[in-house]
């Protein structure tokens, strides 16, 4: 993916997300689309930090559009956890205790299209939400900051493995067959201990093949992100938590830590109905 023309987080408004639609590059100041809404326009860094946060907004909004069409495979089958009754998912103005929400507030939620899908396959009453986070200031110390973009839904599951295990195999699927500006998934999921619920895994890799220079020059040719997917009996989250000190050396993602955040995350999100 060429990052010469990174995200935002800043300026101009991001273009309207299509239903499963890819990622559309667009000018400098611009957001890719993602699934299930956009990546919105925090403020951005100032001049030393700016070209590489734009890289990491834009590897977020790509690792995102891979669960484009990552349908919902709901009903059928038993499941590996009990049923602690209906809940629903909520998106605070503040979670984990320094991640703000963005000011374009819960643009991120999936669109009407994707929430009538859900519907379609099993999900009563499904309601979507979504939300990007920031924790750290662009302005004084751009590279300390984190992001964290979480997109979920809710209603009646009956099989909550199921439905995590489907997303993750659509979601191997499509970054097999997409271009190059789509992230790669990495091996295969991995189950992590989480209260109540399925978690699962996977690291995506995003190439940046952008040619190095001035700012951008110490980039990493191939950045590591993690994607955390939840499944309970009421709420499937997605979470993509992202450290940019940490992507900006190229190291493998740390799916432990983003599943503590991701559990973490979900404590606080899904409250009773």
């Amino acid at each position: 993916m060429s990052y010469n023309q990174p995200g935002p987080y800043g300026g101009q408004q991001p273009q309207q997300p299509g239903p499963y639609g890819q990622p559309q590059p667009g000018p400098y100041g611009q957001q890719p689309q993602a699934p299930y809404g956009q990546v919105p326009p925090p403020p951005g860094p100032p001049q030393g930090g700016k070209k590489k946060t734009g890289l990491i907004i834009g590897a977020v909004a790509v690792v995102a559009a891979i669960g484009v069409g990552a349908y919902f495979v709901f009903g059928g089958g038993g499941s590996s956890v009990a049923d602690d009754g209906p809940h629903k998912l909520t998106t605070p103005a503040t979670v984990l205790g320094e991640y703000k929400k963005s000011a374009s507030g819960d643009d991120s939620s999936m669109s009407d299209k994707d929430v009538k899908d859900a519907e379609k396959n099993g999900v009563k009453n499904a309601q979507g939400v979504g939300a990007d986070y920031q924790a750290g200031d662009t302005k004084t110390n751009p590279l300390a900051v984190k992001y964290l973009k979480f997109i979920g839904v809710y209603g009646e599951i009956s099989d909550p493995e199921k439905v995590v295990d489907g997303m993750f195999a659509e979601m191997k699927k499509k970054s097999s067959t997409d271009n190059s500006d789509t992230g790669k998934l990495v091996g295969s999921p991995q189950s992590f201990d989480s209260d109540g619920a399925v978690m699962k895994c996977q690291e995506t890799k995003i190439k940046n093949d952008t040619p190095s220079s001035g700012e951008t020059s110490s980039a990493p040719k191939e950045m590591s992100m993690p994607v955390c997917i939840w499944g309970d009996h009421s709420t499937l989250g997605i979470v993509i938590p992202v450290d940019l000190a940490t992507a900006m050396t190229g190291k493998n993602a740390d799916l432990q830590s983003a599943a503590d955040t991701s559990t973490k995350l979900r404590g606080e999100v899904r409250v009773k109905s």
